[in-house]
């Protein structure tokens, strides 16, 4: 319109064709050089802010607190904005920069159409969400370092904001069964309630806090969503866990407790993990208000949590995280004899010298009890009846001592097993002499053969073993089967569709020798599944929910009708 002809092209030289008349009497041209295209960019820390015209907002908020980009940009942005600060205001423009290096694909290639290994961002968002591929990013790029990007990785990060979506259903179910929301709850109130559990969740959660509130101050975005990742799973994979007897059984207060500090733990750390997953801790957040009234609008309006220190409790975490080894170690030794967790077991040995793991056992006895199901458990440093033997492998020590392997098979034969293990286990080696020379022996370069006796189930740990006695009495057999009983009648009382206010008529038809199992358990079994009485013969002429099930070798016939 200006020229009034058609350019061939936008390009030099083409665009040099395009002239026109001025109103001051010259000619339009294009400019013939321009300053450089980044000195645009160099200068966008005080133009983004309006400066010079605007120089309220520029004293307030220049210069930037934090810059991020790719290492491309070591001699670019950063370097531009370092020199156009100081040439322009003789100030710098960032206070810190945060560098991050390029996705590669899985095999650590660059991504390129040639190999057809391109990932686009588009393919992961469409499948699992923007949040799924933020949380991967950031927690995988280390600084200044490339990314392999693993799609299995990135599923894993998808399945753990599930487990978070969960835990936010789990506290709106809670809370409408309990008939009550967090906020009418006082912690004041509750404390004298608290268990080992809360105590233990919340000192997860106010360290947390200032560890999470640490890495954000000092710009460690990679440990960031590690750090909430933790807390979230603590709760649903400790906590919650812990705490399912209490929330099934326990009393009106127990059950606000759990309540206030599931809700507590989750109002947090979702503030917490909103800059890096904003989209699912907003949308959680906001069914979390509907459901209870909170005010603030938005997730990321509320304010930054603060770390309390008397909640904090490094003794008691690291007590905890013992116990719960010792409890997956007694329920991976119940999986190898196949034996429920509803079966009790008389008693758990636990053969450790390890100060940290005795201080544990002893503090969190009855969790330990509770949660593993044994009668009792014991603290010993060996246990009788069991033969060790520890032998040398060729095999690994070939590769790293040559010719003197078999002199050192030889010397470790003669030594004592216990001898060995001791120093393996607080040292981290077994020093051996050999022709003079130090050969240091390490776990890798030994095998170890354990004999036990036949009554026990032998799980091995970090800093313990544990020995789980398998042998049943009558006693702990009734109890059994009681405890598997409930579990049946329980899911049956759900399949009828009945409340847990609901009361029902319970009959019970079985063998002979099951009935005079259960009954020295008649009340608990009432108690548990609401029954205000339990018959052993007999059948209902109308039942509500009548349905054959078989525990064992027991067969039996469950009927109830609502009261």
């Amino acid at each position: 319109k200006k020229w009034g002809k058609r350019l061939k092209d936008l390009h030099k030289p083409w665009i040099d064709e395009a002239q026109w008349k001025c109103s001051c009497g010259g000619m339009r041209t294009r400019i013939p050089d321009v300053m450089d295209v980044w000195i645009d960019p160099g200068c966008i820390s005080w133009t983004a802010l309006g400066y010079p015209q605007e120089k309220k907002v520029f004293e307030k908020l220049f210069p930037a607190d934090f810059i991020l980009e790719g290492k491309d940009q070591i001699r670019g942005w950063f370097n531009v904005l370092m020199v156009c600060g100081m040439l322009g205001l003789g100030r710098v423009s960032f206070r810190a920069a945060y560098m991050h290096g390029f996705v590669q694909d899985a095999e650590g290639r660059k991504m390129s159409k040639s190999l057809g290994n391109i990932v686009a961002p588009q393919e992961v968002i469409s499948q699992y969400g923007a949040d799924t591929l933020r949380y991967y990013t950031i927690s995988s790029a280390a600084p200044g370092l490339d990314l392999s990007y693993n799609v299995e990785d990135a599923k894993a990060k998808h399945r753990n904001l599930t487990v978070l979506w969960n835990l936010h259903k789990y506290v709106i179910d809670l809370a409408r069964t309990l008939g009550i929301t967090p906020d009418e709850l006082s912690i004041h109130e509750l404390k004298q309630v608290f268990g080992t559990e809360e105590l233990y969740m919340l000192s997860v959660l106010h360290r947390s806090i200032a560890e999470i509130t640490a890495s954000f101050v000092a710009y460690q975005l990679n440990e960031i969503p590690l750090q909430c990742e933790a807390l979230f799973l603590s709760l649903s994979r400790t906590y919650i866990q812990l705490t399912r007897e209490k929330v099934t059984s326990g009393t009106d207060q127990e059950k606000q407790a759990v309540l206030w500090v599931v809700s507590e733990t989750l109002r947090n750390g979702l503030v917490l993990f909103a800059p890096v997953c904003p989209f699912i801790t907003e949308q959680m957040y906001l069914n979390l208000r509907e459901a209870f009234g909170w005010q603030s609008e938005s997730i990321h309006l509320l304010p930054w949590p603060n770390a309390l220190k008397q909640f904090q409790n490094a003794e008691l975490e690291q007590s905890m995280d013992i116990a719960q080894q010792i409890i997956t170690g007694a329920l991976a030794g119940r999986e190898k004899i196949k034996r429920g967790v509803r079966w009790p077991m008389q008693s758990l040995i636990v053969v450790t010298e390890d100060a940290s793991v005795i201080a544990a056992v002893q503090q969190l006895t009855a969790l330990i009890q509770q949660q593993s199901n044994v009668k009792k458990i014991e603290i010993q440093p060996r246990l009788p009846g069991v033969k060790l033997t520890v032998r040398g492998d060729y095999g690994k020590l070939g590769p790293d001592f040559g010719a003197r392997s078999p002199k050192i098979i030889a010397k470790l034969s003669l030594q004592s097993p216990e001898s060995i293990l001791s120093h393996l286990q607080q040292q981290g080696f077994f020093a051996i002499d050999i022709d003079g020379e130090e050969c240091k022996i390490v776990p890798e370069h030994v095998i170890v053969q354990r004999e036990i006796p036949s009554m026990f189930v032998e799980v091995t740990l970090r800093n313990a073993q544990l020995y789980l006695n398998q042998q049943q009495t009558p006693a702990l057999e009734a109890e059994g089967y009681a405890r598997e009983l409930m579990r049946r009648v329980q899911q049956a009382r759900k399949e009828a569709g009945l409340q847990k206010t609901d009361r029902i008529h319970l009959t019970l038809q079985t063998t002979e020798d099951l009935r005079s199992m259960l009954n020295a358990w008649t009340a608990t079994i009432q108690e548990k599944v609401g029954a205000i009485d339990l018959k052993f013969s007999g059948k209902m002429v109308k039942p509500l929910y009548q349905k054959e099930e078989q525990i064992r070798n027991h067969k039996m016939t469950i009927e109830f009708t609502k009261v």
